[in-house]
């Protein structure tokens, strides 16, 4: 299993900005310009490995319009994504001299994302996105630590409270380049009810209890690869990290456009695999088991 679920979250992001939502509101998932989103995963056992793992999540991200005209749009913004791990009991074959406290603990993902959309006419509208970005330790960064992707989106309005989406997703991480296919759709079901999809990344069912007040079911895949330094303990080494997320959250309005998000819920389908990057032989089959989380976040939306 793959994923990139910060580069397609900024698909449906950049989507929405520039205007293929059918109506942009609260209610919509991506529809932000910033989110700053924390989860605590306890730690849980490997499944054929000993030991267990705990992990700590914290994603930030934001983008900001460059040219905004009544048919076209460019768009600029960062994400960073850091993933910090709590190692308890694992005795992977390291080699001679190498304990658990080796092993790398603090991973992440820093993108730059730029973009543009085109509205055709009222209905169809077309959407290019390029974002590379590294992807490491951080600790001896060179070509090796830099990925590249990119998607490009149609959308076409079939109501007021319909729009469909289609495309393809280019990604050369998970060590070899791929092309995806995109489908999304956001429905607009009543006054209170929506549902936004977007596969293979993620659907959200929301109700608007009260105007300030929602909750709602979500199910997302995320999960990205990281190269690791040199010799440490491994030669040319990756992790492979990919998750299922679901469960109920609740979003509370606090004013200004600001929104604060409750979530917790299921996390299964854990794979956290060490790979030797020239063969993409596992050094370690790091399967995790099924286990809850809770989350948190702040964002701002329009």
């Amino acid at each position: 299993m793959r994923s990139a679920s910060l580069c397609l979250a900024f698909v449906i992001c950049f989507c929405l900005l520039a205007g293929l939502a059918p109506d942009p509101a609260a209610g919509w998932e991506e529809d932000r310009l910033f989110d700053l989103r924390y989860l605590y995963l306890p730690r849980a056992d490997f499944q054929d490995e000993d030991g267990e793992i705990g992990m700590e999540s914290v994603r930030i991200q934001g983008m900001i319009p460059v040219i905004d005209s009544a048919s076209t749009a460019l768009f600029g913004g960062l994400s960073y994504h850091g993933l910090f791990l709590d190692y308890r009991g694992l005795v992977p074959d390291l080699g001679e001299g190498f304990t658990e406290k080796d092993l790398a603990r603090d991973l992440y993902v820093v993108d730059l994302v730029v973009g543009g959309n085109h509205d055709w006419d009222e209905n169809w509208s077309t959407l290019l996105l390029l974002y590379p970005g590294i992807h490491s330790d951080l600790e001896d960064v060179d070509g090796k630590d830099f990925y590249f992707s990119g998607a490009a989106l149609a959308s076409y309005r079939l109501s007021d409270s319909l729009s469909l989406s289609a495309g393809i997703y280019y990604d050369d991480s998970f060590g070899h380049p791929q092309l995806l296919p995109l489908l999304g759709a956001q429905w607009r079901i009543s006054g209170s009810l929506s549902l936004e999809a977007f596969f293979p990344q993620f659907f959200v069912f929301t109700w608007q209890v009260v105007p300030r007040l929602a909750v709602g079911l979500k199910g997302s895949v995320e999960g990205n690869q990281y190269r690791l330094q040199e010799g440490s303990p491994w030669e040319n080494t990756v992790v492979e990290y990919t998750e299922i997320l679901s469960g109920p959250f609740v979003d509370l309005e606090l004013g200004w456009d600001l929104f604060l998000r409750l979530q917790g819920g299921w996390v299964f389908s854990r794979q956290f695999e060490f790979r030797d990057d020239d063969t993409d032989d596992k050094l370690f089959d790091g399967d995790i088991k099924d286990s809850g989380y809770l989350g948190a976040s702040l964002s701002y939306r329009y």
